[in-house]
């Protein structure tokens, strides 16, 4: 059940993949001004060019397991909480000059801008993920 789609909308795997997207383009991109944080197993925007994913090293036609996926997850998760750790006022208002991705505008954000996408993308595919799962769930009867 994991890797089936409900309505079109991405599969629970397919969500976990883009919050890894989420974390190395909100976060070690733009915060941490990384170059390429990008995980192969990541998963963008679906208005993303594949060929542009494909660049950054991302197979957005991956089929990980969910070990893979999970333990790519797990290594963002560190990622994002050495962040929030090692928050300070002057740090969330600095601002980030790289864009989350190329392709994405050009202008600088604040690190609070960058890390409020990142816990809001969190929130939001976890309702989307649970409300699918219960679809499914329903499903299997």
């Amino acid at each position: 059940a994991v890797d089936e789609r409900v309505d079109e909308e991405w599969s629970f795997l397919e969500t976990l993949r883009h919050l890894v997207f989420v974390t190395d383009a909100w976060v070690s991109r733009t915060v941490l001004d990384e170059e390429r944080p990008y995980h192969r197993l990541g998963l963008p925007q679906s208005w993303y060019p594949a060929a542009d994913a494909a660049a950054l090293g991302i197979d957005v036609d991956a089929r990980p397991s969910a070990d893979e996926v999970l333990a790519a997850l797990a290594s963002r998760r560190e990622v994002l909480r050495n962040v929030l750790g090692a928050l300070t006022d002057d740090v969330l208002g600095r601002p980030c000059l790289r864009p989350p991705a190329p392709g994405y505008p050009e202008e600088e954000r604040p690190v609070w801008e960058c890390l409020a996408v990142t816990l809001e993308e969190e929130v939001e595919h976890l309702r989307y993920a649970t409300r699918d799962l219960a679809v499914l769930e329903a499903r299997a009867g």
